[in-house]
């Protein structure tokens, strides 16, 4: 039978081991990941393979030559360019004129292929993906099944509020020939996003066999360690050659010293030396190594031709090929060393640094990195658009320099990009630090200095930069700062770009440029002045200024204090401001802090007899709101209040809100004939929806209401404006003639309530799967997390957290009691899931 195997991987993630090698080649237990791969594909019957090439072609095709060493044949087609995975597969339809199976280059697995074929001959499919369950669902594509197997639902790489089970996409295929006639020629096409989804809606039959065994996708340096271990303790079913000696599997003509302890399970390659008092625990050390006296090597990889000298410490490295090492060298954990280097005596190699290939160490040097990862790192860079770390441990200039270079040489040399930032001075130094980065690699900067956010992503929409980012000490924890990314025309990065600029991060090989071609650094001008005017236009000036309103703005010292003064200005309104002066230190960041603010805000509206009172959160893109009686609107309030001022003054068609949203949204605007759409409880989401248009009616979408205080209102800003919300909701009062807390009093307020329970990382998956299992036949929506309906009043929703080892429960019902008790029972049953395997 035939098999394709995918192996045209740079390895980017695994850099620098595989700068001189492609990510097939790189060997666990002293053989390349594609010989396990051909081995387990040999046992199954997969005799004829097809092998697609890409990155450094030749030391595959080399290595395997014809493939007759290992008992198959071997044919070899070379991409002329990336085509995505499918398209890749099409370049060699004319080899694939029969059943065929597609399994990636840089896995490992021992799945039981005969048991998958089976199920795909049994099942009639034209094609079937072989899926496991995963503790971390999130790098991968989520596949949903039916009972007999027949894929309903699938997403690739999803967010945690997508994550609706912890069945993965395995990238491992059964096809019929057929399914090539579906993929165009010379065209980037993927499985994931282009083919599958092609083949459901023609109603072909695609089905998802569910594996057992292992399986692990070695897509960073931490899986290739911990694959190499698995191997050790026999967790995975693979080949190790050498002959086995209580705790090591020992290679031919190698000479093993006195007093050499083989502590838990290690392989020694072939023709090796290790020296007298050598201690070895859970290691794998290549052929042709030289190991020296005393030295002690712990959960470490040597590839093939390592010399170490004498006392040596290694704990939890990777050595590649050639590279020697010199007496009392000591290793600190998590560091990787590409092939041809040279270590001095004594050097210190301190944790988690990575050696690019022919570098020399100095004898007695201390090697650090600018930046010494925290395990965030090592996880992910990017949270959405968003970097965040503790100010000058994760996040520091010498961080902020790399990031601006990495996004620099993403972008390209001689585009522009916009910088700005907080009050902060760690928001001022980061900034800085980023435009140094931008710079180096050719990349013109217009830095906007201290500038709300929603004035930064109006900016961008000019179209002149490239990108920008805005730097500020996080709004929850004064300890971290944010760095956030911002496409060309002002809306959040998209994912396919932060994991670009993540990989340029994570290998840090990105050019830097001459001296001549160093990037231009300016002020722009008239940013504050376009702005204003537009937010005027879109006011409806005249209203507000006969409602001769006394309106009480709190700033939370936030920089909104120095543009909105002079736009208040031209509407006559009586204004009084607190806290209007930037000073990130006073920024309520804590729930008491901003619980005190709101009560401060409180008892002056009282005082003063105000109309109302707004709390502008500092980065100037979510509000609070108290009425003219001085009670404080919570957002599922205000979001119904402001909904229903917007749909009886504008009669709009079509809206959007998230998915948290109270019912009576839903039932207001069925009365007055308007569409709502629901999206995810994000800021990005509700970007997207505010520049959506509906698919049937063409309908665009006029209003945006989220649940946290942000407000979209698309004609003048596709994002939360909480300067523009604010204006808008005083518009609303003077053109209806009506006070908030007078309004809502004539309405039934929204019962709700919120819960959290703690979840671990690796369970979350498994209790969205059990989740989607119990409410399979019940009335659901799969936007947000999971939405159970009850009636068209009563509703739960279960949403995994995406920063915190948290999953969220919130309720609504027609009385407190039944909140309640949907908030208990769906607690009980998450801690139930959780602890089921």
């Amino acid at each position: 039978m035939k098999a394709v195997i995918m192996a045209g991987g740079f390895g980017t993630r695994l850099k620098p081991l595989t700068n001189n090698l492609p990510k097939p080649m790189v060997p666990i237990v002293n053989k390349p990941i594609m010989a396990h791969t051909i081995k387990l594909l040999k046992h199954h019957r997969f005799d004829q393979i097809v092998a697609l090439l890409y990155y450094q072609p030749e030391k595959i095709s080399t290595y395997f030559k014809d493939g007759s060493a290992f008992g198959v044949k071997i044919d070899y087609v070379k991409a002329e360019d990336d085509f995505g995975t499918a398209g890749s597969v099409k370049n060699a339809q004319e080899l694939l004129d029969e059943r065929f199976l597609v399994i990636s280059g840089d896995v490992l697995t021992d799945f039981n292929l005969t048991d998958a074929l089976r199920f795909h001959q049994e099942k009639g499919s034209i094609a079937t993906i072989l899926l496991t369950h995963v503790s971390n669902p999130l790098p991968f594509g989520v596949v949903i099944t039916d009972n007999e197997g027949k894929i309903e639902r699938f997403l690739e790489k999803p967010s945690w509020g997508q994550v609706f089970s912890d069945t993965v996409n395995t990238g491992i295929y059964l096809f019929e020939p057929e399914v090539l006639d579906y993929i165009p020629p010379k065209t980037e096409f993927d499985f994931s996003k282009d083919l599958f989804p092609l083949l459901m809606s023609k109603g072909k039959p695609l089905y998802g066999y569910v594996a057992k065994g292992y399986w692990q996708d070695i897509g960073g340096l931490k899986q290739y360690q911990s694959v190499n271990l698995d191997c050790l303790e026999e967790a995975v079913h693979v080949e190790i050659e050498g002959k086995k000696q209580d705790n090591a599997w020992i290679g031919e003509n190698c000479i093993i010293g006195k007093n050499v302890i083989f502590d838990k399970q290690v392989v020694i390659g072939k023709n090796c030396i290790i020296k007298d008092n050598v201690f070895l625990s859970r290691s794998v050390i290549g052929d042709n190594c030289f190991i020296g006296e005393n030295c002690e090597i712990r959960d470490s990889i040597l590839w093939h031709h390592v010399k170490l000298g004498r006392s040596v410490k290694l704990l939890s490295d990777v050595i590649a090929n050639d590279t020697r090492i010199g007496n009392e060298a000591y290793f600190e954990d998590n560091v990787f060393v590409s092939d041809h280097c040279v270590i001095g005596n004594r050097a210190v190699i301190t944790a988690n640094v990575r050696i690019w290939p022919r570098k020399d160490v100095e004898e007695g040097a201390v090697l650090s990195t600018s930046l010494i990862w925290g395990e965030r790192w090592l996880r992910e860079l990017f949270t959405n658009s968003r970097v965040t770390g503790i100010i000058n441990a994760e996040v520091s200039p010498e961080f902020g320099a790399k990031l601006g270079a990495a996004f620099g040489a993403y972008l390209g040399k001689g585009n522009y990009v916009a910088t700005s930032r907080d009050s902060s001075e760690a928001a001022r130094m980061i900034n800085r630090a980023l435009i140094c980065g931008f710079m180096s690699t050719g990349v013109n900067v217009g830095d906007l200095r201290t500038m709300p956010i929603p004035i930064v992503r109006y900016a961008l929409r000019s179209g002149q930069e490239k990108g920008g980012v805005h730097v500020r000490q996080s709004p929850r924890d004064e300890r971290l700062v944010d760095i956030i990314c911002f496409d060309s025309d002002g809306r959040d990065l998209p994912v396919t770009k932060t994991k670009s600029i993540e990989r340029l991060f994570m290998q840090g090989d990105f050019p830097r440029v001459s001296f001549q071609e160093v990037g231009k650094l300016d002020f722009p001008v008239r940013v504050m002045e376009s702005y204003t005017e537009s937010f005027l236009k879109h006011i409806d000036v005249s209203a507000i200024e006969k409602g001769k309103f006394k309106i009480v703005i709190d700033y939370s010292f936030g920089l909104s204090g120095q543009v909105l003064p002079a736009i208040l200005g031209s509407l006559d309104c009586d204004v009084i401001a607190l806290n209007a002066y930037p000073d990130a230190r006073r920024s309520p960041r804590k729930w008491e802090d901003f619980r005190y603010s709101l009560l401060q805000l409180t008892n002056i509206v009282n005082s003063l007899k105000a109309d109302v009172g707004f709390l502008i959160d500092a980065g100037a893109e979510s509000l609070s709101v108290v009425d003219e009686n001085g009670h404080y609107l919570n957002n599922e309030l205000l979001l119904l209040l402001v909904t229903k001022l917007y749909l009886e003054t504008f009669h709009p068609r079509r809206i959007a809100v998230p998915v948290t949203a109270p019912m009576a949204i839903d039932r207001l605007a069925s009365t007055l004939g308007v569409e709502v759409v629901k999206t995810r409880d994000d800021h990005r989401s509700l970007i997207d929806a505010a520049s959506s248009t509906s698919s049937h009616s063409k309908e665009v979408t006029s209003f945006v209401g989220g649940t946290r205080g942000g407000f979209i209102f698309p004609e003048f800003h596709f994002a939360c404006d909480a300067m523009f919300a604010m204006a808008k909701i005083v518009e609303l009062m003077a053109l209806n003639k009506i006070h908030l807390g007078e309004l809502a009093r004539q309405i039934q307020p929204p019962l709700m309530d919120r819960k959290e329970v703690p979840c671990p990382w690796e369970a979350k998956g498994r209790v969205m799967r059990y989740l989607m299992e119990f409410s399979k036949n019940k009335q659901r929506e799969l936007i947000d997390g999971v939405k159970i309906y009850y009636n068209e009043s009563e509703w739960v929703l279960i949403l995994p957290d995406k920063e915190l080892p948290l999953v969220h429960i919130v309720a609504e019902a027609q009385n407190r009691k039944k909140v309640d008790s949907l908030l208990n029972e769906f607690e009980k049953k998450i801690l139930r899931w959780i602890e089921r395997d």
